[in-house]
């Protein structure tokens, strides 16, 4: 039996689907895909002590709308805070998960062929204008307040095995400290094969835009490295042909330090 607490408004436009609970993400938001006859839909919750933050599905739903036309986002369809809760429903997006596209196609090259058009389509996205940070400092900012509230990850069994300090507060401090220079771009925030979805051997759309915004162009690279590493093994001419396509020579420390801010996310 759901037991979610709805406003009236939201109960009626969703009493018609068949909620399932999504369990793949490990954002603290909670996720139902709701199944229809004619289509499928997401409804995403955040609690009043994550708003501010990346992980409140208000920024996001402000992202989306930000990005419609830009970049192949999920529409918006209805947001409302209700008690305690803000509640963001979208409208599905087509084609499948880059994660299974790659488990069904086995094929390296196509996938890494995904994360350099999808870095590339983000970064063309013009910064003049956007009201979105998500930099360095504002991240920092946003991890001290998890972490005062006890709300950042510092489970270290979460951590990879490569990460070279086993206490939150010590990688926190070797965080704020060694602080690189910065080449702003818009960033999805989030850049993996959860997040991209392809079809017609085409990226179709992202989801999870809570962290877009203004950041480092080197943050989406070092997440589209974290990936071909976990998925792809350390093969070098995988990560060659990713930076190839992307036209770039690796910065491996700035690829270090993004992927060391993520542990604690």
């Amino acid at each position: 039996m759901l037991s979610l607490r709805f406003s009236k408004q939201l109960s009626e436009i969703t009493k018609n689907y068949h909620f399932v609970k999504d369990t793949e993400g490990m954002s603290p938001a909670r996720v139902y895909k709701l199944i229809g006859c004619s289509e499928n839909l997401y409804l995403k919750m955040s609690d009043s002590q994550y708003r501010g933050t990346t992980y409140d599905v208000e920024r996001e739903k402000d992202v989306m709308l930000w990005l419609k036309g830009k970049v192949p986002v999920p529409e918006v369809l209805h947001f409302e805070q209700y008690e305690s809760t803000n509640f963001l429903l979208m409208r599905e997006v087509n084609g499948v998960v880059g994660h299974v596209y790659h488990q069904k196609q086995r094929d390296p090259e196509k996938m890494i062929r995904m994360y350099s058009e999808g870095i590339k389509l983000f970064q063309s996205v013009s910064i003049l204008d956007c009201p979105f940070v998500s930099d360095i400092d504002f991240r920092l900012s946003e991890l001290d307040y998890l972490l005062r509230n006890n709300l950042a990850d510092i489970d270290i069994e979460n951590w990879e095995n490569d990460t070279p300090f086993r206490d939150p507060n010590e990688l926190y401090t070797f965080l704020r400290e060694h602080k690189p220079n910065e080449e702003l771009v818009f960033s999805h925030g989030d850049f993996g094969d959860s997040n991209i979805f392809v079809a017609n051997d085409q990226i179709s759309g992202f989801v999870d835009l809570g962290r877009s915004g203004k950041a480092d162009k080197w943050y989406d690279i070092a997440f589209c490295v974290h990936s071909i590493q976990h998925d792809m093994g350390n093969d070098k001419k995988y990560l060659d042909l990713f930076f190839d396509l992307l036209g770039i020579e690796p910065d491996w420390d700035k690829i270090r330090y993004y992927i060391l801010l993520d542990e604690l996310f």
